[in-house]
C-alpha cells in the first residue's frame, strides 16, 4: 500500500473515532438531564438546531 493512501486512511479513521466519541459524550450529557429538560433544550433557538443536526428529537 502506498504511504500516501495509508496516511489518508489513518486520518479518516481517527476522524471517525473522534466523531463517535463526541456523539457518545453528547448522549451522556443528554442522558444526565432531568426528565423533560432535553425537550426544553430542543426549543432553545441556539441549542435546538444543533441537537436536531445530530439526530436528537422530541419523539
Amino acid at each position: 500500500m502506498k504511504q500516501e493512501l495509508r496516511e489518508k486512511i489513518i486520518a479518516y479513521n481517527r476522524s471517525v473515532a473522534k466523531n463517535a466519541e463526541m456523539a457518545d459524550d453528547l448522549m451522556t450529557i443528554l442522558g444526565a438531564l432531568p426528565p423533560g429538560q432535553a425537550k426544553n433544550l430542543l426549543k432553545d433557538e441556539t441549542i435546538g438546531p444543533i441537537l436536531e443536526k445530530y439526530g436528537v428529537s422530541s419523539q
